[in-house]
């Protein structure tokens, strides 16, 4: 495809980013025979987290440093900025259009900008006061325009966007509520390919600005995934599968489906046996801890540890509307009343974890807990056994019922 050829400004600047921890080994980036020569000539590059994804990205001509002999690895990158090197990142066809945006007239980045529209990176009606191109860009922005390019890189990524619509984005952010509905598949898309994860503490800060180094990793990745089926990511089929069912046990676990669906039952109305308590699943979230190591898009979410029941187990996390039908709330009178093994009422045990996160769990006592026909919004945890076979059935008779072969 044409390339656009960047001004010498444009040239001088770089990208900026969304990984808080050290990268170790990104997507396309080899960190055994990658040229570190090019990068040793800047004064703040050695030793940094990012030195081989920025050695990588010169070598493929993405960016380059500054006149005084700095790349400035932590520098914040403008709106212009990241459109100048992403419409030489992508290999999507350079398609003809007209600058949407008054405000980019004559500016060093029209051509990258005008480009990226075309593309479809960059929708207009985002910016419907302008593109403001000196205003630093967000980390929700950079993922946004990331997914537009996935979506239209591969047919498949659009139906994965369809499917994530509801899905439950693996951030404290989603376990609180702050992150807004339209968001989500956007998220969703770039978080499960790998293409840009969270903080050391899980948060994906979308309204925080990026770094140049952290743009370099993340556009590597992205690179490597553009045009690639969506069905490859296994992180990408359970927030897919969430997104549609309310549960990832087939993605992950492997479990098979006897009958129904977990679709069938999610939020709809069960009540337990002994008339204790009405409950709706909103989502039955599985983790795997069989090899002695969480896994799963899930595995950092809940708690990060492995409690020695849950070994060689998944561990089930289940956030469920929970609605008292009695005046005295007891767990064991409710857990007498639940017919199921698939769900349990035991606590998320690590109480500063719970509350860093803002998991709301089930209490230690429930007394004055729970009042009667009060609905609590709640998360439980529980076990599957890897040989097992679970049902579960709600007041309509809709049956979900899984097994392992």
């Amino acid at each position: 495809m044409k390339k656009v050829i960047l001004s010498t400004l444009a040239a001088a600047t770089f990208l900026a980013g969304y990984t808080a921890a050290p990268v170790k080994a990104e997507a396309g980036v080899d960190t055994v025979k990658v040229n570190l020569k090019a990068v040793s000539t800047f004064k703040d590059v050695k030793g940094h987290w990012a030195e081989n994804v920025i050695a990588r990205a010169l070598e493929l001509k993405l960016i380059t440093g500054y006149e005084d002999g700095t790349f400035k690895p932590n520098g914040q990158i403008t709106r212009s900025e990241f459109a100048s090197i992403l419409s030489r990142a992508t290999k999507l066809t350079a398609s003809a259009g007209e600058n949407p945006f008054t405000d980019m007239k004559g500016h060093w980045a029209e051509a990258a900008v005008t480009q990226l529209t075309a593309q479809g990176f960059i929708k207009p009606g985002d910016y419907p006061n302008g593109f403001k191109p000196n205003s630093q860009l967000t980390r929700y922005e950079m993922m946004k325009w990331i997914a537009n390019g996935l979506i239209a890189s591969n047919e498949t990524f659009k139906q994965a966007f369809e499917d994530t619509q509801n899905t439950l984005i693996p951030a404290p952010e989603a376990i609180r509520g702050e992150i807004s509905a339209e968001k989500i598949p956007y998220i969703a898309l770039v978080r499960g390919t790998g293409i840009a994860g969270g903080f050391e503490d899980g948060t994906i800060k979308l309204q925080n600005t990026t770094t140049r180094a952290e743009v370099a990793a993340i556009l590597l990745r992205y690179m490597d995934v553009e045009g690639k089926s969506a069905d490859a990511y296994r992180d990408l089929n359970e927030l897919r599968e969430v997104g549609t069912t309310g549960t990832n046990v087939i993605t992950l676990a492997g479990y098979k489906y006897n009958q129904g669906s977990f679709a069938d039952i999610v939020n709809t109305p069960i009540t337990l046996s002994n008339k204790s308590a009405r409950l709706k699943v909103k989502h039955y979230i599985v983790v795997d801890a069989r090899a002695g190591i969480l896994k799963g898009v899930y595995s950092s979410l809940f708690y990060p540890k492995i409690e020695d029941y849950q070994k060689g187990k998944f561990i089930t996390y289940v956030e469920l509307d929970f609605t008292s039908l009695i005046d005295k709330p007891s767990v064991l009178t409710y857990s007498q009343g639940l017919k199921t093994r698939l769900i349990t009422f035991y606590r998320i045990a690590d109480k500063n974890y719970v509350n860093s996160v803002g998991i709301e769990t089930f209490p230690q006592s429930t007394a004055t807990y729970f009042k009667k026909n009060e609905t609590k919004t709640l998360w439980t945890t529980g076990i599957l056994d890897p040989k097992g076979a679970y049902s579960l059935r709600n007041n309509d008779g809709g049956l979900v019922f899984i097994q392992k072969d």
